[in-house]
């Protein structure tokens, strides 16, 4: 049982600390609950943090359901259920919609879209990963950037999802990697939501660094 989001993010750090030794490395968390155990990983590790955002697409009657993720600039996961949706005329609507919330929150979170992470390697980050279909599509969003190497750091991930994201040849590190899973909070004692300020409090923290 991990205690709470800080508490995961000193776990993978030790995790990590061997692994990026002599590494150019930047973590780069996904919001909300994951900024704070980025922002543990690199405090303990002495790297610096910055955000990235995908949203989950779902079909208009189905909101709980992913079937792909998008980012702000178009990079789209297709998930296994893409097409049986996809011709429906409100889909449009929703991917239009999706985007729009990410580029919202970057902007929220971090002012642009400027991104350098030519040469790094890049730690992704959240506070636990269910479907992966975020993920995904970031993943898909970072092999666009030029990085040295991509680790995902990750308190807990499903062990089908593991499977599945192994599929991009990344190194994966996690601290539960559950075969029975079904949800994230579940492997937490303390699992808050966290308001909007305090990961733009964190983030300002950094930003000199990056």
């Amino acid at each position: 049982m991990i205690h709470d989001r800080l508490h995961a993010g000193r776990l993978l750090a030790e995790k990590l600390a061997s692994i990026i030794k002599g590494k150019d490395c930047i973590v780069l968390a996904i919001p909300r609950g994951g900024v704070i155990v980025g922002d543990a990983i690199a405090r303990e590790l002495g790297l610096p943090l910055d955000v990235i955002i995908s949203k989950k697409i779902t079909p208009p009657d189905y909101p709980e359901y992913a079937i792909g993720a998008i980012t702000y600039d178009d990079i789209i996961h297709f998930g296994d259920d893409w097409n049986r949706y996809s011709s429906d005329p409100k889909f449009r609507q929703e991917i239009i919609k999706k985007k729009n919330e990410v580029m919202r929150q970057i902007m929220t979170y971090r002012g642009n879209t400027e991104y350098n992470f030519e040469n790094k390697t890049v730690i992704l980050t959240d506070d636990g990963i269910a479907t992966g279909s975020t993920v995904c599509a970031i993943l898909k969003w970072l092999e666009q950037k030029n990085v040295t190497d991509i680790i995902l750091a990750t308190p807990v991930i499903p062990y089908i999802t593991h499977e599945i994201i192994k599929q991009f040849g990344i190194t994966i590190v996690a601290i539960e990697i559950p075969q029975e899973f079904t949800s994230v909070g579940q492997f937490y004692r303390k699992f808050d939501q966290i308001p909007d300020q305090i990961v733009v409090n964190i983030l300002s923290k950094y930003r000199k660094s990056i």
